[in-house]
């Protein structure tokens, strides 16, 4: 057996990555993503399939005029949130405590049976409102 040397090996602790956006987004702000079947970052379009992570408030078009702020373009780089906790725009009313999935649009809504869990909500929040969220990652049982 080859022998391997560790020393100087370490974890990346960082709770973001980056990678490629598959398309355009208008506003990729505070949104859910997935991998598509290329492995390039787009938007979340419900709860099958396993979920990334939310896009930093920061990601894309820095536009002062508001114009075209949070705007991706195909092959740009996204900063995704994979773990701790992170703010995502609510597709509907929200409860403390739901489990968070994705809905059409990358945002997110109450997660229901065999959906893809990002997280928990840690506020209750109206539709467009900003849900924190405890990432945590997992598929909720099927019913």
């Amino acid at each position: 057996m080859k022998r391997v040397n560790y020393n100087g090996m370490q974890m990346n602790p960082s709770a973001t990555i980056v990678d490629e956006a598959a398309a355009e987004i208008k506003d990729a702000r505070c949104k859910i993503f997935a991998y598509d079947s290329n492995g390039k970052l787009a938007l979340a379009t419900d709860g099958s399939k396993p979920l990334v992570g939310i896009a930093t408030i920061e990601v894309g078009v820095n536009d002062i005029t508001g114009a075209e702020s949070g705007k991706v373009n195909a092959g740009d780089d996204i900063d995704i949130q994979i773990k701790d906790i992170g703010f995502a725009i609510a597709g509907a009313t929200i409860a403390k405590g739901d489990e968070i999935t994705s809905d059409e649009n990358g945002e997110a809504k109450k997660a229901a049976a065999g959906d893809y869990v990002i997280g928990f909500a840690l506020n209750a929040v109206e539709k467009g409102g900003f849900v924190k969220i405890q990432i945590s990652k997992y598929q909720k049982a099927k019913a």
